[in-house]
């Protein structure tokens, strides 16, 4: 090759006119660059910038060489075998993790030296069904053992150099040497133990809501085998905890995407592109009525079914078409205010209290145990690479889930999968402790209650009292059904009972007969303030009992 000779050579990146660009100067490497080859202003970009650090190059030879490129990529069209007929999209899946019956597939970012400089790159770790395991550089394609391929799609873009390995590079080598797989039931134990260890949940559902966040966090690892999964709902009061729940899930659940304010485009691409689980705190921004704010909502309406899509009108050159996002995945949203009624629908609720003033687990440092989370990171990854045709099988249970149909059973019906096979392995008791929990948060209304709810309760239980009234929750639940028909139509006298006893309000038998007329109006004023609430208490003086 002549040394003076300036070449540009390029790679295709999908089919949307995207390349990977290498430009030299001889033999030297003097550019590399990902670029919208079919865009006369991404081009005309490039050259100007490329030929700014390089004055001796000849910017019409480089724009006519761009411009033969983009006719290259303009005309070309991919090959096809015509032997193979209609590929089969169920051998289509997707980088971050997958589950078939054949082999069980991770990635992991991980930083190296490529040309002498630090940069990214995404390694796959395969589990095998005859147990064989491996680790290769990403590919386009695995050959399975029938000669067959499974296709990897979407190509991930080079990963950030500040995406720190989840799975540290000790247990990914354990792993591959075949290290003792993980018990489920011990992990199962020290998840629920670490949740534990740093948030408070009311005593009486303490158990069951430890057990359902570990049991979550499982099921990011294996969600792929599923068809549908529950999103988690945190709600409560300022100051209640939600985003210590967040902290922790941060540290524990599958490549986790923390997002308060993000846009729906920036959602939109980044849950297309590494998937993962999306953490979502402060969504009472659900609620506003903005173009964005309706499409995020689209969005996640939508990502809780496999198959799920987000879609947008995207620049392709220089005109526009409609380009499909995929954003099925695990998702935790939290909030003070409640959710849009149909994406709570999506969501099993858990609602947080503030700890008591004596509570330890408020000030415990999250980080201060940093080998803790490490060691539970890497038994859920290897967890989730050894047990793949548990998974599949587990997806495919209906017996778990007593009497549940519709959407309480694709809710409940993973995590009470999850709960019988662990509960197989050692953790006795677990299944029917599950099921109770389940049970009683459809029978309460919980899939659907927010704190809009409890507040409208609460606020009509007050004007009940302060018109001197002894109310039965039958005679509460009638009375907001008067104001709100809609959103308490399907709730029971029961219901509205338990969300009340959430905040330390029980009705008391007198005269034969169950009722509030014990509470105080002084009582729902430190209800009031503690939860930021307006129960319409506010003019009453601080000597009213």
């Amino acid at each position: 090759m002549n040394k003076d000779v300036l070449t540009i050579e390029y790679k295709p990146i999908g089919d949307k006119g995207r390349v990977s660009l290498t430009v030299r100067h001889g033999d030297n490497p003097v550019a590399l660059d990902k670029l919208d080859v079919l865009s006369a202003t991404a081009r005309h970009r490039f050259a100007e910038q490329l030929c700014d650090k390089y004055p001796g190059f000849n910017r019409a030879d480089m724009d006519s060489e761009l411009m033969r490129i983009a006719n290259e990529v303009q005309t070309k069209r991919p090959e096809t075998d015509s032997t193979c007929g209609e590929l089969d999209v169920s051998r289509i899946v997707r980088p971050e993790r997958f589950i078939v019956s054949e082999v069980s597939g991770l990635s992991v970012a991980t930083p190296t030296l490529i040309s002498g400089k630090p940069a990214g790159r995404w390694r796959l770790y395969l589990h095998w069904a005859d147990g064989n395991r491996e680790v290769m550089d990403l590919p386009d394609s695995i050959t399975l053992p029938d000669k067959s391929k499974l296709w990897i799609y979407p190509t991930p873009g080079e990963p950030s150099l500040r995406q720190i390995p989840a799975w540290t590079e000790r247990a990914r080598k354990d792993w591959l040497a075949k290290a003792d797989a993980p018990d489920p039931a011990d992990l199962f134990k020290r998840l629920s133990q670490c949740i534990a260890y740093y948030i408070d949940f009311p005593k009486d559902r303490a158990p069951g809501t430890t057990a359902t966040l570990a049991l979550w966090v499982v099921l990011t690892y294996c969600y792929p085998a599923w068809l549908a999964i529950p999103y988690l709902y945190m709600g409560g009061p300022a100051g209640s905890g939600k985003s210590r729940v967040f902290e922790v899930l941060s540290r524990l659940v599958f490549r986790p995407l923390q997002s308060s304010n993000m846009t729906s485009a920036a959602m939109f691409r980044t849950l297309d592109s590494r998937g993962g689980t999306l953490l979502y705190d402060e969504a009472e921004r659900l609620k506003q009525n903005t173009p964005d704010v309706g499409e995020i909502n689209s969005m996640l309406l939508a990502g809780y079914k496999q198959g799920g899509r987000a879609t947008r009108l995207e620049p392709v050159g220089d005109t526009y078409k409609p380009v499909e996002f995929d954003v099925f995945g695990p998702k935790a949203l939290a909030c003070i205010r409640g959710l849009p009624v149909a994406l709570a629908s999506r969501c099993i609720t858990m609602m947080m209290f503030r700890a008591g003033k004596d509570s330890e687990k408020p000030r415990r440092r999250i980080d201060a145990h940093k080998s803790r989370w490490e060691s539970l990171r890497g038994d859920l990854h290897a967890l989730a690479l050894n047990s793949g045709p548990d998974f599949l099988d587990l997806a495919r249970r209906d017996d778990v889930c007593p009497a549940m149909g519709g959407r309480s059973f694709e809710l409940w019906q993973p995590l009470l999968a999850l709960a019988s096979w662990v509960e197989y392995h050692g953790a006795e008791g677990l299944l029917a402790l599950m099921q109770q929990y389940a049970s009683a948060s459809i029978e309460a209304g919980q899939d659907e209650q927010t704190p809009d709810c409890d507040e409208i309760l609460l606020r009509t239980l007050a004007g009940l009292t302060r018109i001197g009234q002894s109310p039965i929750a039958k005679d509460v639940l009638e009375a907001v059904k008067q104001q709100e028909p809609r959103m308490f139509d399907n709730w029971s006298a029961k219901g509205a009972a338990t969300a009340l006893k959430r905040y330390g309000i029980s009705t008391h038998k007198t005269h034969g007969r169950r009722s509030y007329g014990h509470v105080k109006l002084g009582d729902l004023r430190q209800i009031e303030t503690a939860y930021n609430m307006d129960l319409g208490l506010s003019a009453i003086g601080e000597d009213t009992p």
